[in-house]
């Protein structure tokens, strides 16, 4: 635990920079400025991360890696619902975000981390976090000692695989995670039925769902409309095609406010596509990015009974507002040709505007150079292609 002195020094350099605090260690006699340095960087991601822990000074911290890729406070709770009054084991443990959030919904959480300065640092937090129920190995898990170090039976198996190879280079195939998932799994389903693993959202879902074999479920898991992470539930007894995996778009807009989608690949397979002219004075949607990912493009139409701009095109029209659809919503102020004359016009009609562009020959960048605009603003202005591959360029305000 930081000592008094150690948090007095925090709590008076907090806002300072961290940089110029280390290289001023020298005034600072008997202070671990360093040690300081790494809890007020780490604190400070934790504020909007994880704040439950970002105002408990009783935190021990080894580095900012850790921190960069634990789980948000938002995307723990919402894997609770995967086990509940169970017995859970994380055996990528990590900073314990996710493992302590589980903890509180299940009866025991066995938590597994290989780093020992890392698996010191996140025991002596569940500690302070009064996370009783969590019993802590400092183990890597393989399949040569799985069957040595998981001792009974578990409701759930979690994973988040590292992402990283050496020169701290992102990975993005699963075949290159550690642990290997796919020479693992079959040793993990000796002990559980359910195995949920964390991926990058990067990852192909198709691909992933083809190699793991026993997937069940994904679950695409979006905060404020970025994107997060994946979820992969297998299941021991599973081994659904494609076309049956059931998957969910999620976004969590805050506290207790989600927008869910849930579908089979199948059914967007079979869905029409129906697809009309967005006009002024009608609505434009656009899906949040966990729909984006997830592919459901074509069953959005039936769904929500609205239409597609163009089959390539992933914005939807409809005559009456939806506050139910999934994603933005605004009102549709001009529709314009995308050429000098309405380049001219929107400069001068809108010199501050939001640029998006979909299945658009330029980038939002590329866009808003070309129309020389600032950004911000309440105006929103969408470059895309609609039917016969007109480029258009659509004016509008939010709708609420």
């Amino acid at each position: 635990m930081p000592d008094k002195q150690l948090k007095e020094f925090i709590r008076d350099h907090f806002n300072e920079d961290t940089g110029r605090l280390l290289m001023s260690a020298s005034r600072y006699p008997g202070i671990d400025v360093r040690l300081a340095a790494i809890i007020i960087e780490v604190r400070k991601k934790l504020l909007t991360k994880v704040p439950e822990w970002a105002g408990n000074e009783n935190l021990l911290y080894i580095g900012s890696l850790p921190t960069e890729q634990c789980s948000s406070y938002e995307t723990a709770l919402y894997k609770q619902q995967f086990c509940q009054n169970g017995r859970v084991a994380d055996i990528t443990g990590g900073m314990g975000v996710d493992s302590y959030y589980l903890s509180l919904v299940n009866k025991q959480l066995v938590y597994f981390e290989r780093n020992i300065e890392l698996f010191k640092a996140t025991k002596h937090n569940f500690n302070e976090l009064k996370a009783h129920n969590i019993k802590t190995i400092n183990a890597e898990l393989s399949p040569d000692n799985a069957c040595e170090l998981l001792n009974g039976k578990y409701d759930l198996i979690y994973i988040d695989p590292s992402r990283r190879k050496s020169g701290d280079r992102k990975v993005h195939l699963i075949c290159d995670y550690e642990p290997k998932i796919s020479e693992l799994k079959d040793h993990l389903f000796l002990f559980t039925d359910k195995i949920l693993i964390k991926v990058s959202p990067m990852v192909d879902l198709k691909s992933i769902c083809k190699d793991l074999k026993e997937v069940k479920r994904v679950d695409i898991v979006a905060v404020s409309n970025e994107c997060k992470e994946l979820l992969i539930l297998l299941e021991r007894s599973g081994n659904l095609s494609w076309d049956n995996i059931e998957i969910r778009a999620v976004n969590i807009k805050g506290k207790n406010i989600r927008e869910v989608f849930i579908f089979t690949p199948d059914k967007e397979s079979k869905s029409s596509c129906p697809t009309g002219n967005p006009e002024s004075g009608s609505f434009l949607y656009e899906p949040n990015s966990a729909i984006l990912k997830s592919g459901a493009f074509r069953l959005l139409t039936s769904s929500f009974n609205v239409k597609k701009l163009e089959v390539n095109t992933h914005l939807y029209t409809s005559d009456r507002f939806l506050p139910e659809f999934p994603g933005r919503k605004f009102i549709i102020k001009e529709v314009a040709d995308f050429d000098k004359i309405t380049i001219r016009n929107l400069r001068n009609s809108s010199p501050k505007a939001n640029i998006t562009v979909r299945n658009f020959p330029l980038s939002s960048a590329d866009l808003r150079n070309r129309l020389k605009i600032e950004d911000g603003g309440e105006i929103t202005i969408f470059g895309c292609t609609i039917s016969k591959g007109a480029k258009k360029l659509i004016t509008c305000i939010a709708a609420s």
